[in-house]
């Protein structure tokens, strides 16, 4: 689906860390057909990821970064603040690209502020090779609860089915629905959990897989396939592909360390 906006509260862009950006180009060039230029990964001509250079003095692996969509930057910035969060850089303007700020959490989960300006964030999602999901894994999901519902306006809705919670953005499911006005209806066909609509994330534990902090996912059209390019491409297997309901998943590392998931959704 292509993005005109998101609304406030939304997670909207990523990042990549930490990476070299011309052999990051090589790999995600090869795993999802990306085409590089100053700094942002595109399919088909549309915007759906940033490589960042490496900053000075970097250390650890590179990991995938999560920007949320928010009307007023500086005002998020000190309601992150107010509920017990951190601002580490920003609020600042980028070239007429958008404003940000770089927060974390209480529990120290990085994640991004984006009040978009010329890139609503990442135009094209849920399509193959593109975003599809960032999810956060967590020892607190009460004091994130908490504070993601304050600072955005987040509930945290347990889906028993799934083993994991729902971040449900309340009014998301309507945005939606402008956009693509079959989606409540192929939903509802496909079984999804009620609420699914508004659903912006998932609340996750911790494990090797998941890692604290937020995880992306990659929508892909071959999980084996995407994996096998993955790994010849240097990256690394966590989990190997494996069925999970209606979805073919696998976890995997790029060469520079970065942690996401590949899943191939299957409707019944």
């Amino acid at each position: 689906m292509t993005r005109p906006r998101y609304p406030h509260g939304v997670p909207c862009w990523i990042e990549l860390v930490g990476a070299d950006p011309g052999a990051a180009t090589a790999f995600y060039g090869a795993a999802f057909g990306w085409q590089v230029d100053d700094g942002v990964a595109r399919l088909d001509g549309l915007a759906v990821a940033g490589l960042q250079p490496i900053a000075e003095r970097a250390t650890g692996p590179a990991r995938w970064a999560t920007a949320i969509a928010v009307d007023d930057v500086d005002v998020a910035a000190a309601a992150v603040a107010t509920h017990g969060g951190g601002v580490g850089h920003g609020p600042v303007d980028v070239s007429g690209v958008a404003r940000v700020a770089a927060c974390a959490d209480p529990a120290g989960a990085p994640f991004g502020l984006w009040d978009a300006d010329s890139r609503v964030g990442a135009e094209l999602v849920n399509a193959p090779g593109t975003w599809n999901w960032s999810d956060l894994a967590t020892t607190d999901p009460d004091g994130a609860a908490t504070f993601y519902g304050a600072v955005f306006g987040w509930r945290a809705v347990p889906i028993p089915a799934f083993g994991a919670t729902m971040w449900q953005r309340p009014g998301y499911a309507e945005h939606l629905d402008a956009l693509d006005p079959d989606r409540a209806e192929r939903h509802a066909g496909d079984g999804v959990p009620e609420g699914f609509g508004d659903a912006v994330g998932w609340l996750l534990e911790p494990d090797v897989t998941h890692p604290p902090g937020w995880v992306v996912t990659f929508a892909v059209d071959d999980t084996d396939a995407v994996v096998d390019r993955i790994v010849a491409g240097g990256g690394a297997v966590v989990t190997p592909p494996h069925d999970l309901g209606p979805t073919r998943l696998a976890v995997v590392d790029d060469p520079f360390g970065a942690r996401f998931t590949v899943s191939h959704y299957r409707p019944g």
